[in-house]
């Protein structure tokens, strides 16, 4: 199993979470709001850093983790320059 946190623009949260629903993965968290810096740019929903993000995490199996991760590649090539997004895969060591 893997845990996929996904971080997108907070406008891009809907879109993402379609996405993820498309490729039959119904359980997911999401958490909004998220601030932070990086690759593109510093998002803290001020007006001079607008902007903020959303994580989402999910819990897939090894091979639906490829297939999502795939088309969320697929997905970023769409954004906007300026836009982010980030995928990390995890191992999930227990469940309960």
């Amino acid at each position: 199993m893997k845990m996929l946190m996904i971080i997108c623009p907070e406008i891009r949260q809907e879109e993402v979470r379609a996405l993820i629903a498309k490729h039959d993965v119904q359980s997911y968290s999401e958490i909004p709001g998220v601030l932070g810096a990086g690759k593109t740019g510093t998002h803290l929903g001020t007006h001079s850093f607008p902007g903020k993000s959303a994580l989402v995490f999910t819990v897939v199996s090894t091979g639906k983790k490829d297939e999502l991760v795939s088309a969320l590649k697929d997905y970023q090539t769409g954004l906007f320059e300026g836009e982010g997004l980030r995928v990390f895969a995890l191992p999930v060591e227990a469940i309960f």
